[in-house]
């Protein structure tokens, strides 16, 4: 499935007239904060010239996705899932400029078997266990009552399991991801109905959902 260039999310840091259509990522993230591989192999990282290259390289199971063999040119990558590439022996990860661009970026093998993932849904299920969704389509089982929407964990992607939380609290660091200050960093001054965001000597309100709790080194 195709997407016109021209309708492209603002996201996306390729020019708009180039061609007329872009291939159309597909998983887990929605459109606005994902990118197909096959757009950051061949168009931002140009690791692969073709398409065909791209196909080649992923059928050859060389590139993992949070320690995951990817091998559909149209899988979705979005923030901060970790790109690693065997020939390289590099790891990328998916960021946001402070004019709200996706970036591409290398990371240190300390972050790259980490990784943040924001809670985007809890519901209890069979004896009274909690299932907690993440943004990246993970799941998990906890056993942390007070663990909120919007909170954020920090997966070790070599074992899968949950290392830290991150609360969704006064005094705490984020990012935005929507709105006219997506990829701009700020700091949480209150939560009411809307989340009061401090970003320099600015104060303005942001809905929950445009708002990824972060530590300040990611």
């Amino acid at each position: 499935m195709h997407l016109k260039r021209i309708a492209m999310p603002k996201s996306w840091p390729l020019p708009r007239k180039e061609t007329k259509f872009i291939n159309k990522p597909r998983g887990p993230h929605p459109l606005r904060i994902s990118l197909p591989i096959v757009v950051i192999l061949r168009d931002i990282l140009k690791i692969a010239h073709t398409k065909k290259e791209v196909k080649k390289i992923l059928q050859d199971g060389l590139i993992l996705i949070d320690n995951k063999i990817i091998k559909d040119e149209k899988f979705g990558i979005g923030l901060f899932d970790r790109i690693y590439m065997k020939k390289l022996e590099k790891t990328f990860t998916m960021h946001l400029t402070k004019k709200g661009k996706f970036k591409v970026e290398e990371i240190n093998k300390e972050k790259a078997n980490k990784k943040p993932c924001k809670i985007t849904g809890k519901k209890i299920i069979k004896n009274n266990k909690i299932q907690i969704n993440l943004h990246d389509g993970k799941n998990f089982i906890i056993n942390k009552k007070d663990t909120k929407v919007g909170d954020t964990v920090l997966i070790d992607l070599k074992t899968n399991k949950i290392v830290s939380f991150l609360k969704l609290n006064k005094g705490i660091s984020c990012l935005i991801i929507g709105g006219k200050h997506m990829g701009e960093e700020g700091e949480i001054f209150k939560i009411e109905d809307k989340i009061s965001i401090k970003i320099k000597d600015k104060i303005f309100k942001i809905t929950k959902d445009k708002i990824f709790v972060i530590e300040k080194n990611e």
